[in-house]
This record gives structure tokens, C-alpha cells and sequence, in this order.
């Protein structure tokens, strides 16, 4: 906008242009994210304003970089009021560059954010091992909080889990002051950060992580809402009352509950807190964000027993979390199949079979079904078949070919239905073995003798007949 004797003057002079003409222009620059899914990319992501900061519709939005080798060139491109996200693109691998983001109306542009710094990857050989940035990491922020939520990273498969950073830049001199760091399980969305100051600049980043490496980080860079100096000081609101927990599905737990009794605070929405029963591995607690009563928590380990907890989020305070409920969800068919198989001939016609439970049995095992054939590429159907009760590990195989070539796999089942089967495991049984028939051997000799004695007998009467003559 302009100064007060030019708003003057366009209301003296020019009524009707004072609406297309003098509206102010936004007064504040969108919360800008910042990832890269390759060498030559980065990736922007910003939230909407809200109609206080917009001041009128958002027509588009400005978005400024430059690498740090020559910031005097700074390029420049214009993108929707309606979007949300861009990729620059055609970038140096292995950079730095700056960039900052302004919003629009017709009117013009708003004050710019301030310049965010991010590196392009460098050139990369193995990408199956690469972890690449989350996708879509936005940044809620108010007076002493920081509501985070991201996508998951495009390779995700690589993922154990990740680690979100926070700390303080000094704008002046990009001092940073000491980092808040916290590792969360692979299936988190979402981290709530508390106890901030207010209008301070914040710097934040989300990272994927397994056993061998650290992947690409999303950062964001945004302050904290100022404070209402004028206002008294906000008592917290309450936790709330009468939480009930039900499992919906394998898979997720429905939570319900009622605004806290008897306070005064204006309650925004609602964080709830969600972990297996009996953990002590922070990782393994995610956090939720709910505006109504009730949420719905997908995204759960099926026939285990979860903690959860609610806590109430006023305008610029937060509450306690209430009690722990305990809720298990419902079981499901094994999500894996048995482990070491192994088989061993007991004869040419027998084989056993043993085994141990599935990692996942995602249940009560009640049954294992062993399938077996001599001809691999004969269809499942066709293979002969053997159930066991879900109490046993290890079964005998009879009525088996001597010398020939079996393949088996194994499979277990929960009450809810059957799971994945092995992999194929061969065996080859010996060939038969003969045994010799003690009495037929005994019959064969005595014949034998029989016979000699007859053709000696036979040889002396002939030569005492030859003797007589």
C-alpha cells in the first residue's frame, strides 16, 4: 500500500478506482518448503494464506533463486494462485541455492519470505539406495508452536523411519542456536513442536534414515506467530473427558471424546497420542491432529494393544494430555509366511518337515498347510495338500516316491483367513533300499545242498555200477 496522503487522495479523488486500485497487497509471504528428488531438481511447497495475511484473492505467486556462486542473477517464474507446490528444474547437481517466495493479488505483490538456502544432490550411481526427501513437508506456524506434516519419501520401501530437526536461526548472521532432534517411526505424517518463542525465525527438517544411511532432507524456514502483548496470559485449556477407544479395523482404532468440562479456554483442535502398550522406544509414538471429537487411527500393526491419550490445543496454548486409554486391533491373516522351513528324509518314503511361526502372524495361529508336489511347474491346485493344527511345528510327510525330486512350501492361517505361503523348498528322497528274506535265502540253500547231495549220490552209484561190470 501506500503512504496516508496517497490513500487520502484516491478517496478525495478516485471513489470508485480506490477498490480495483489501492487495496493493500498481501501482508506476509507464504511458509515455504524446500526438498530435492534428484540432482537437477528442488522441489517448493508452500500453505495458502489465510484471508487476514492475503488481503483479497491470491491471483499467484513469485518465486525467486539464484546459486550462491553468483547471487547478483536471480531468476525468476510465476506460478497460480491455486497451486500449492513447484519444481524448479534443469538445476547444477551439488549447488546451493537461494530462494524465497512472495504472493499476489491483483493489486501486486507482498513482502517476500525471507531467503531460504538449500543444496541440490550430487550425482548419485546406486539409486535403489538412495533415500530421497519426504514429499509435500508443511509447516502450520502459530505463537509457540509448530504443527509439521509430510508425505513419505518416493522411495519409501528403503525407509526404517526419520528424524525431523529443529532450531533457531538468527535472520542477521544465520547463527544457529542448538538443534531439537527426534526420530519417528517409517508410518509417521505428522510432529507437533511445542514451547517455542514467539516471533522467532525457525528452521526444520524431515529426513528419512535407515540401518546404513541418512537420506535428503525437506527443510522448511518460517517464524513463529507474534504474541498479543495486550491480551492476559492464557491459561491452558483442559484435557478432555469420557474417551472412548474401539477398533474399527486390523488396521485402525476409532477414538472418541467430549470437549473438557468446565473450561474457558477456546479449545482450535485436538492432538492425540497413539503407541503400542508398554513401549519405551519414542519412535514407535506417532501424534494426530483432530478438529471434531473423534478421529479414526489407520496405519496400525493388526492384534496389538495401543495406549492413546487426547490433548486440547487452545489459540496459542497447549493443554495436558488426558489418561491413557488401551484399545488392541481386530486380527488379520498372517502378513508373513512361516520361517525356517527345513526338510530331512526319515526313509525313501518319508520326509519331516519342521518350521517356526511367522514373524507376523497378526494373530492366533490356528492351522499350517503344507503343499507338495513332484512337478514344480504342475498348478497350485494340483499339489497334494497336509494340515496341521497351528500347536505344531514340525509333521511327517509318508506315502512319498523313492528317488524322486519333491518340492515343498508352507503357509499358516489366523481364524480371520490364510497368509503367504514360503518359498519353494526340495528335497530328494533315496532310492528304495532292498532287504534280504532270511527264509526264502534258507529255503535257496537247503535246495542248493539238496541238489549237491543228490548229484553225489547220483556220481557214486554210477561209478560202483561201472566197477561191478
Amino acid at each position: 500500500g501506500g503512504s496516508k496522503s496517497q490513500w487520502q487522495f484516491c478517496m478525495k479523488k478516485y471513489n470508485i478506482l480506490f477498490v480495483l486500485i489501492c487495496l493493500p497487497v498481501p501482508s506476509a509471504p507464504p511458509q515455504l518448503s524446500i526438498a530435492s528428488t534428484s540432482p537437477t531438481d528442488i522441489r517448493l511447497m508452500w500453505h495458502p494464506l489465510s484471508s487476514q495475511h492475503s488481503r483479497g484473492a491470491v491471483t499467484s505467486y513469485r518465486i525467486e533463486y539464484s546459486s550462491l556462486d553468483n547471487v547478483d542473477t536471480v531468476f525468476s517464474v510465476e506460478v497460480g494462485g491455486n497451486e500449492t507446490q513447484f519444481t524448479l528444474r534443469e538445476l547444477q547437481p551439488n549447488q546451493a541455492y537461494r530462494l524465497r517466495i512472495a504472493a499476489g493479488t491483483g493489486v501486486g505483490f507482498g513482502v517476500p519470505s525471507e531467503w531460504a538456502q538449500h543444496q541440490t544432490l550430487a550425482h548419485y550411481n546406486h539409486t535403489s539406495h538412495l533415500m530421497f526427501a519426504p514429499t509435500e513437508l508443511k509447516v502450520r506456524a502459530q505463537v509457540s508452536t509448530l504443527n509439521i506434516t509430510w508425505q513419505p519419501s518416493p522411495n519409501h520401501t528403503v525407509v526404517s523411519g526419520y528424524k525431523l530437526s529443529c532450531r533457531e536461526v538468527d535472520a542477521d548472521v544465520e547463527k544457529m542456536t542448538q538443534t531439537h532432534l527426534v526420530r519417528l517411526r517409517k508410518k509417521a505424517r505428522y510432529h507437533l513442536l511445542t514451547g517455542l518463542v514467539p516471533d522467532h525465525l525457525y528452521e526444520v527438517r524431515v529426513w528419512a534414515f535407515n540401518k546404513q544411511a541418512d537420506g535428503s532432507a525437506a527443510v522448511w524456514k518460517g517464524r513463529t506467530e507474534k504474541a498479543t502483548s495486550s491480551l492476559p496470559m492464557r491459561p491452558p485449556p483442559l484435557p478432555p473427558s469420557s474417551i472412548q477407544a474401539a477398533a474399527n479395523s486390523s488396521t485402525s482404532i476409532r477414538l472418541r471424546w467430549e470437549k473438557p468440562r468446565f473450561s474457558t479456554v477456546r479449545i482450535i483442535n485436538y492432538t492425540v497420542r497413539c503407541s503400542p502398550a508398554g513401549t519405551t522406544n519414542a519412535s514407535l509414538v506417532t501424534y494426530h491432529t483432530s478438529a471434531a471429537q473423534e478421529i479414526l487411527i489407520g496405519a496400525l500393526k493388526p492384534f496389538t494393544r495401543y495406549e492413546l491419550a487426547v490433548q486440547s490445543n487452545g489459540m496459542d496454548a497447549v493443554g495436558p494430555f488426558s489418561g491413557t486409554v488401551e484399545e488392541s486391533t481386530f486380527a488379520d491373516r498372517p502378513s508373513s509366511a512361516p520361517q525356517e522351513l527345513r526338510l530331512s528324509t526319515i526313509n525313501s518314503s518319508s520326509v519331516l518337515v519342521s518350521w517356526r511361526p511367522p514373524l507376523e502372524p497378526n494373530g492366533v495361529i490356528v492351522g499350517y498347510r503344507i503343499l507338495f508336489s513332484s512337478n514344480l511347474s504342475q498348478p497350485e491346485h494340483t499339489w497334494r495338500n497336509l494340515s496341521q493344527d497351528g500347536s505344531i511345528t514340525n509333521v511327517e510327510v509318508r506315502g512319498l516316491t523313492s528317488g524322486t525330486h519333491y518340492f515343498f512350501k508352507l503357509g499358516a492361517s489366523t481364524e480371520v483367513g490364510a497368509g503367504p505361503y514360503s518359498l519353494i523348498k526340495d528335497i530328494q528322497t533315496p532310492p528304495d533300499q532292498y532287504e534280504l528274506d532270511i527264509h526264502a535265502v534258507t529255503g535257496i540253500i537247503v535246495g542248493v545242498c539238496l541238489g549237491l547231495i543228490c548229484m553225489l549220490l547220483c556220481m557214486c552209484f554210477s561209478f560202483r555200477n561201472t566197477k561191478t561190470r
